[in-house]
């Protein structure tokens, strides 16, 4: 008996602690774990004040629309060029009707280090003019901690490695409401872009998919 109740003790301890660092059996990565520690939604969007790539600054809690913002670096190797080429298809499945009158895209930067606001509005002309209401942006005036705790408290993760530069994090998009509570966390690597699109117009009361 001895024999068999010292392994499942210990196969019960193991899978409380999996439990309880999976936050119950639901996150298995650092991403989604840091997504759910930020609470269910909907849920307030934390402010912050950001400038764009026209240098003219602005806070999330102004804009009186819906907001589909996501974090990206200049940087990045890979996967940042990939979603936003994503929601350069994601911008023309939209009914012309709803963006940009009701609805802004917003990409941030996460590196307050090398982006500046010059650099940002050349990669925002790389995607056109005819492209109007995507708002490319970085923090302003705010430091490194308080941007990094704004982040968590929306609910993304990001690590930069010290011997490369290279900063890691996740690739959400936030559906945030004009009242400022967000609404639909999108995963982009994940789901379909014409399903995206069906969640954001049905925000709206209506689809043209």
């Amino acid at each position: 008996m001895k024999r068999i109740g010292i392994p499942l003790l210990s196969l019960a301890f193991c899978l409380f602690v999996l439990w309880k660092w999976t936050g119950g059996f639901t996150s298995f990565t650092v991403f989604s774990y840091t997504l759910k520690a930020a609470g269910s939604l909907p849920r307030v969007c934390p402010d912050m004040a950001l400038i764009d790539q026209d240098s003219s600054v602005f806070n999330l809690d102004g804009k009186r629309k819906y907001l589909l913002i996501n974090f990206v670096y200049l940087n990045c190797p890979y996967v940042c060029h990939k979603v936003n080429n994503q929601l350069e298809q994601i911008y023309h499945l939209m009914d012309s009707s709803l963006v940009p009158s009701k609805l802004e895209f917003i990409t941030v930067s996460f590196d307050t280090d090398n982006d500046n606001v010059s650099k940002i509005k050349k990669y925002r002309s790389y995607f056109g003019s005819a492209i109007s209401g995507w708002t490319f942006a970085l923090p302003h005036q705010t430091s490194a901690p308080s941007f990094t705790h704004w982040l968590r408290k929306l609910g993304v993760w990001k690590y930069q490695v010290p011997s490369s530069g290279i900063i890691n994090h996740s690739i959400y998009l936030f559906l945030v409401s004009p009242d400022k509570q967000i609404v639909h966390v999108f995963d982009p690597a994940r789901e379909n872009n014409q399903k995206i699109v069906q969640q954001i117009e049905a925000c709206f009361g209506e689809s043209t998919l």
